[in-house]
């Protein structure tokens, strides 16, 4: 029998080379004792995320943030496949849930501006993006191209019109 650390290097390598088919097989062929584990269930996230499989990787997702809150990487990736759904709403309570545990995660602070954004809450999308800024500063110019953000920008335009 393969030991599952190794199985994971396997099904990790195969999602980098973009062989989701063969991943997704050793992630099946891991000891069913093993399926539940942390490190199963986030290379499983990767592999839906990396195959546009919005619901499964949400369910996974929550299923990882539920028994290990402290990952932040399945806060992060369960609202994201919310917000692929466009289930934005839900997403921005995910990112909230987990930035209560997490708050010097910079990506739930970004991707929660995205989401008040999408909202059309853009004075939160605006202190959110601050926030995210202050913890990383490569989100300043990530942020600019983000299409997610658009509703920010034309909000922030406005606003400074109106001040002119």
């Amino acid at each position: 029998m393969i030991p599952t650390a190794t199985r994971l290097s396997y099904a990790n390598g195969y999602i980098e080379l973009g062989m989701l088919k063969e991943a997704s097989e050793e992630l099946d062929a891991i000891d069913p004792a093993d399926r539940l584990k942390d490190s199963v269930l986030l290379l499983r996230s990767k592999l839906y995320l990396e195959a546009k499989n919005w619901e499964v990787m949400a369910a996974v997702s929550q299923q990882l943030a539920e028994q290990s809150p402290h990952s932040p990487h399945a806060w992060t990736n369960w609202a994201y496949a919310l917000r692929e759904m466009n289930r934005n709403e839900e997403a921005k309570k995910v990112a909230l849930r987990g930035l209560v545990i997490h708050p010097q995660e910079p990506i739930l602070w970004f991707n929660l501006a995205c989401y008040c954004s999408l909202l059309g809450q853009f004075q939160d999308a605006s202190d959110h993006l601050d926030s995210a800024i202050k913890l990383d500063k490569d989100f300043e110019t990530e942020s600019v191209d983000d299409p997610d953000l658009e509703g920010l920008w034309n909000w922030l335009k406005s606003q400074e019109e109106s001040d002119a």
